[in-house]
């Protein structure tokens, strides 16, 4: 498995490498079709067409409604609907250093494991240098859920049932059009039930039908050149939430650090993507608000976020992308993480490293918005397959 991904990784390089030398040197000079780059240009032709049926683009604002399909280990095969608007809040001015575009997006999915979901999500860059997120989901999820800790023997789980109702959002004020200082704030209702096994227990935190609030303050740095697809700058992001008992059934804290770095490679959009996080946890903490490694974003060799669960979490990746040809694109990526009670030596033992690669196809070319095909792999036999919208970070 692991040869056949290194394959993989050194095919999509090589293919990247060798059509920039190609094209730079010239040696697309023909002018006679053939019936084979006759076929290619048909095919790119009538995808364009598609897309500007699903896209309509104005001077300061873009509307595309999209077929959604996507597929994880954890939900199976998935189909919906992404109806999103994206804009500027006062207009896209030439010289305006402060351009980061707002959107409005409904979504409506279900998958072959009988999960479905419906979200609304908002972001909102105003003019007059506020920044506000909001985010409402209903999700019900048949999935897998583990012993707490980062143990080795993970063939024993429990089947359950999650139903929950999240709002979640952030009020932020911009300062010098990089700085967002405010608070974040997280409601949520969940509705737990064991179907099969005995992992999952009245002794774990979350077991019972449960209510949580958090609210806390959040302080962000972000100058990076795009929020869809950047190729340099730097984003950070540290926050902490408090959960009330008065307002809640649960009486813990959370904290997060988020780094980012891009560094640019020229042309064909390649750039270097580094990903630093931490998270802590302090209380009575239910389980679906633990530190995790896993999932389509998070750490993409574990394809389930309820595997690896504890107090503390902390990882590092970095990928490599670059567009191929037309709408096409791949990456190649690699991570370190771990998951542990507290910060001491342990959190050095049974190490995770995961590596993988993927595909890329442009949905948005103004936008640089992609639907992406990751496979990636651990070396303690996890792995994940995951196909979704937008970059992993």
């Amino acid at each position: 498995m692991y040869r056949s991904l290194l394959l993989l990784c050194i095919t999509i390089l090589g293919f990247s490498i060798t059509k920039a030398q190609t094209e730079s040197s010239g040696k697309y000079s023909s002018t006679t079709p053939t019936s084979s780059s006759s076929l290619v240009n048909g095919i790119t032709s009538l995808t364009e067409w598609g897309m500007d049926l699903i896209t309509i683009e104005k001077e300061n604002s873009t509307f595309f409604f999209l077929p959604v399909v996507g597929y994880e280990n954890r939900t199976g095969l998935s189909v919906g609907l992404l109806p999103s608007w994206r804009f500027y809040l006062g207009g896209k001015e030439e010289g305006d250093g402060y351009f980061r575009p707002s959107n409005i997006s409904v979504s409506c999915e279900f998958s072959t494991s009988g999960m479905y979901e419906f979200y609304t999500s908002s972001k909102f860059y105003t003019k007059n240098n506020w920044y506000f997120r909001t985010k409402w989901m209903i999700q019900y999820m048949p999935d897998q859920f583990y012993e707490v800790g980062n143990i080795s023997n993970k063939d024993i789980y429990s089947e359950i049932e999650e139903n929950k109702l999240e709002f979640t959002g952030r009020i932020m004020k911009v300062v010098n059009q990089k700085w967002f200082l405010g608070l974040n704030y997280d409601f949520g209702s969940y509705k737990v039930k064991n179907i099969d096994g005995d992992v999952f227990n009245e002794e774990v935190p979350g077991y019972q039908q449960a209510w949580i609030t958090g609210i806390g303050p959040s302080v962000t740095y972000d100058n990076r050149n795009s929020v869809v697809y950047p190729v340099k700058g730097v984003f950070l992001e540290s926050s902490y939430l408090k959960y009330l008992p008065s307002i809640g059934d649960y009486d813990f804290s959370t904290f997060k650090l988020d780094v980012r770095t891009y560094v640019g490679l020229g042309a064909k959009e390649r750039v270097l993507a580094f990903q630093s996080v931490i998270k802590s946890t302090l209380g009575d903490v239910p389980f679906y608000r633990l530190s995790e490694i896993g999932g389509k974003r998070l750490f993409r060799g574990i394809s389930r976020p309820y595997k690896y669960l504890d107090n503390q979490s902390a990882y590092i990746q970095a990928a490599f992308r670059s567009k191929l040809w037309w709408r096409f694109g791949c990456e190649v990526f690699t991570g370190v993480g771990n998951v542990f009670e507290k910060f001491d030596s342990d959190m050095f033992t049974k190490v995770h490293v995961m590596g993988g690669a993927g595909l890329r196809l442009r949905v948005l070319e103004n936008e640089k918005l992609s639907f992406r095909i990751d496979y990636g792999m651990t070396n303690r036999g996890d792995s994940g397959v995951f196909f979704t919208l937008g970059e992993a970070f």
